[in-house]
């Protein structure tokens, strides 16, 4: 009977070692292979698809992020220059004018010009201003300005009387076109 016991226990030891070695070969073999890093092997490296598809796709949105940020940054460069070249034209005439003493005739004209062009410069900045909202900024909006400026030192300096146009063309020279 005492044999009996010991080949029964040791048939369920060996049956249990079996069931044991059984299952985890099974659950070593459906282990997934995590994702991740590309794995070197011999100096060789093996990239994982996925990650290379996650790797590409990151890359391309950096670039666009870059192409933006860039884009953005002309942008306000150049909304700072139209802002400071209209700035410079509404100052201008002031500057111009630096030193000259004015008759009230002399004076009502030159004001007379000055709110001509102050007029045109804002209908000049409301048209910039529309074609920028529509998506079509002007290249030229520097030029007009400019232009502006020009005519209105004439304007003024046609005012003046010869005296007044010499301080006048002294003080043109030290202010910026």
């Amino acid at each position: 009977m005492q044999a009996t016991r010991v080949t029964k226990f040791t048939m369920q030891l060996v049956t249990a070692a079996v069931c044991l070695l059984t299952f985890s070969v099974a659950a070593s073999a459906q282990k997934a292979k995590p994702a991740g890093p590309p794995v070197t092997t011999k100096g060789m490296t093996k990239a994982n698809e996925h990650a290379a598809t996650g790797q590409a796709t990151a890359e391309s949105k950096r670039t666009e992020a870059a192409e933006r940020k860039t884009a953005k940054a002309a942008e306000k460069k150049e909304e700072k220059a139209e802002r400071a070249e209209v700035k410079a034209a509404r100052e201008e005439p002031g500057q111009l004018l630096k030193g000259i003493k004015l008759t009230k005739a002399e004076r009502k004209s030159v004001n007379e010009v000055e709110k001509k062009y102050r007029d045109q410069l804002k209908d000049l900045e409301k048209q910039e201003n529309e074609a920028e909202k529509a998506g079509k900024p002007t290249a030229d909006f520097a030029t007009k300005v400019t232009a502006l400026r020009t005519q209105e030192r004439a304007d003024i300096r046609a005012v003046l009387t010869p005296e007044q146009a010499t301080q006048f063309d002294k003080n043109a020279t030290a202010v910026k076109p």
